[in-house]
């Protein structure tokens, strides 16, 4: 069977389809907040938009500024969409920024040399196919070795280096063959390029889309499950993630220990120097807290000036340990008032370490915890107390 795909077609179909994406992306942006890849993914789609179009231009007008022009707009397009995706997963760093500009000048300078020493076109296909190819793979790599772990990633760069060996084997093909190759020639070398083409957009705007809808799902997550204020997890979140812990110690049979911590005299401070005073408080304590606990430890908001840490695998020495270096911490940390006052707050902790059995919940830590914190307060405050199950 002959296998024929005609050129132009293919080319009006990738303007087609730039067009297309770049509106629905501009119409998007009017509905959520505006990421800095957005407006990068949008400007890449009419720049191939327009180089595309040119391309297919060049069946009724041939002209070498055509040609430059649009082989300009393709690299200026291609880079873009491939940053737009790199900063969207996150894997756009101090590397693949440089990495990026060396393969874009490279490649610049080499079809320039093409180009203005009268080289053949077959030699232009050369220097703009390797180009591409080389910037498909690297972001082929930085997709599928990230750090992030994700299916989707894997997957995208899975297709991108697809895509880019195809491109390079048309990179390739003009070296290797004595039939001159231009943009319209036919042939299963071309036919894989124009199909890469076509997957590129595919694929890149099909992955943008769901990685931009992958961020919105983080960012609800995180919204669900952490404080707003102090940037901890919320009261919900923290009891689930702590009902986990308490059930997996219980299977492993091993301690952990349960701390309630709360700011002395927070209203006080709250009334004399304002809320704005008290957030700064608030966002400062759970800064300190957070710097004195473990990897694998949690740290949560009650509500009000009242927190909560669980810490896993911890006995009745080492969540000592732990609580008075929180302790210490917040007595050392200071607070900038209004007008330059240095403001001190300390803070109370109730303690509770058990080994939990099968049908321990949280239920019974907090109120544990929230005697030894009643005794703590009632003690003088700015101290630890320890309590107990059989409290």
């Amino acid at each position: 069977m002959d296998f024929h795909l005609d050129i132009g077609t293919i080319l009006l179909t990738l303007v087609i389809g730039n067009v297309a994406t770049a509106l629905l992306v501009a119409t998007y942006r009017f509905r959520v907040p505006v990421h800095k890849a957005l407006s990068r993914f949008a400007l890449s789609k009419w720049l191939q938009s327009a180089c595309w179009l040119l391309v297919l231009m060049r069946e009724v007008w041939s002209s070498p500024v055509l040609v430059l022009l649009a082989n300009a707009l393709f690299l200026a397009g291609g880079s873009l969409e491939i940053i737009a995706l790199l900063i969207l997963a996150e894997v756009f760093d101090v590397r693949s920024r440089r990495y990026l500009i060396i393969i874009a000048s490279a490649g610049a300078l080499a079809y320039g040399l093409v180009y203005f020493g009268h080289g053949s076109e077959d030699l232009r296909i050369v220097a703009a196919s390797l180009t591409t190819s080389f910037a498909l793979f690297w972001a082929a790599l930085r997709l599928l070795f990230s750090r992030k772990n994700s299916s989707m990633l894997s997957l995208m760069g899975l297709a991108y280096g697809v895509i880019a060996s195809a491109i390079l084997v048309r990179g390739l093909a003009p070296l290797f063959s004595d039939k001159a190759m231009n943009v319209f020639s036919g042939g299963i070398v071309q036919h894989l390029y124009y199909l890469g083409m076509f997957l590129f957009m595919i694929i890149g705007t099909a992955g943008f889309v769901l990685l931009l809808r992958e961020k919105a799902y983080e960012r609800l997550q995180r919204m669900a499950a952490y404080d707003e204020l102090t940037g901890v997890l919320n009261r919900r979140a923290f009891s689930q993630q702590a009902e986990e812990v308490v059930r997996i110690a219980a299977v492993r049979k091993e301690p952990v220990s349960f701390l309630l911590l709360d700011i002395d005299h927070f209203k006080r401070l709250n009334d004399s120097y304002g809320h704005l005073v008290g957030d700064g408080v608030l966002r400062g304590f759970a800064v300190s807290v957070g710097n004195c606990l473990g990897p694998r430890d949690l740290l949560g908001r009650f509500g009000g000036e009242e927190f909560a840490v669980l810490l896993q695998g911890a006995d009745e020495a080492a969540s000592e340990e732990a609580a008075e270096r929180i302790r210490q911490a917040i007595m050392d940390s200071r607070m900038e008032g209004m007008e330059g006052h240095s403001i001190q707050y300390t803070v109370s902790i109730g303690v509770i370490t058990i080994v939990p059995q099968r049908q321990t919940r949280l239920d019974l830590l907090y109120k544990l915890g929230d005697a030894a914190l009643y005794r703590a307060k009632h003690g003088g405050r700015n101290r630890v107390e320890r309590g107990s199950a059989a409290t």
